[in-house]
């Protein structure tokens, strides 16, 4: 497949842009820095900034599949309003551009989403049928506009795939920045440590964006979720043992909200999700089902 992926340099895109030139696909990659993106992939990068310039016809002209990973880093600083303006930008603008820029040869779609459609409160558990409710959160409302911008791109009969992505566990993301504190021994749960965690495994995450980009049975909202959500003391434990540390010191929701502000969300929201249709519509094989074993296998001792 000729396939054209935006995010590439990024901690997901790194991986799958890997994955899929193991499997002779042809990528191309959009970059606001293509020198850098293409030294640091091996694979041909243009220059694109979402905000201020179209997509660049040479990208994009014979692309069969565009897999859309961009997005602003929802955990880098407070959420202030400008933060805001760039957290949603970079989602919204960036896939409604690519949407008008689909060419003839394009056949799927691929773009990110995040659990944060989910309510985020208690234990009740969510699968892609929930419907997004009028009033909602900011982080409701990126996840819902997002997935409509995508959506759009049906009209012109290509298949679009919405990847609602839990927190991915691997050597960047959430777990490189959990890390220093936990090795320190002052690792614990956020809050009271009861909301739950949606986790997954790179090499799983990886595994879903190339199902949706070469399985036609994938299409609409999937949620990329390990099917054995744990609540986050749980996971703080399994990491202080994963790394042989103690993992007791909780972190205050009111310090966390001190500090981070509107962000603090990210570390106190509760999110019950399950992969419903990964595992009864598509029946996708998890690597990594249960944490113990996916921590294990991040952090063997070398």
């Amino acid at each position: 497949m000729n396939i054209l992926i935006t995010g590439a340099t990024g901690f997901i895109g790194q991986q799958l842009v890997r994955r899929l030139q193991q499997g002779h696909h042809i990528i191309t990659a959009l970059s606001r820095n293509a020198k850098r993106a293409s030294e640091m992939l091996g694979v041909p990068a243009y220059d694109w900034d979402y905000a201020t310039q179209d997509i660049p016809f040479e990208a994009i002209k014979d692309c069969q599949v565009i897999i859309n990973l961009m997005g602003e880093n929802l955990g880098e600083g407070r959420w202030t309003k400008a933060r805001k303006h760039e957290i949603y930008a970079s989602r919204i603008l960036s896939t409604r551009k690519l949407v008008a820029a689909a060419p003839d040869s394009l056949h799927t779609f691929v773009c990110g989403s995040a659990i944060g459609i989910y309510p985020g409160t208690g234990d009740d558990c969510y699968d892609e049928s929930y419907t997004v409710p009028e009033q909602r959160s900011f982080m409701q409302t990126i996840c819902h506009d997002w997935e409509q911008e995508a959506a759009r791109i049906e009209s012109n009969g290509v298949r679009r795939v919405s990847i609602r992505t839990g927190v991915v566990l691997g050597h960047g993301g959430m777990l490189q920045k959990l890390l220093p504190v936990f090795k320190l021994g002052l690792g614990g749960p956020a809050g009271n440590g009861k909301q739950w965690l949606p986790w997954i495994h790179i090499d799983d995450i990886v595994s879903v964006y190339i199902a949706a980009a070469l399985d036609s049975r994938y299409q609409g909202p999937v949620n990329a979720v390990a099917p054995n959500p744990v609540r986050y003391r749980e996971f703080a434990t399994a990491l202080g043992h994963a790394l042989q540390r103690p993992a007791f010191f909780p972190a205050p929701a009111f310090i966390l909200k001190l500090v981070l502000g509107e962000a603090a969300a990210l570390a106190l929201n509760s999110y019950r999700v399950t992969p419903r249709r990964l595992l009864e519509e598509f029946g996708f094989h998890f690597k990594y089902s249960d944490l113990p074993a996916a921590l294990a296998d991040l952090h063997r001792p070398h």
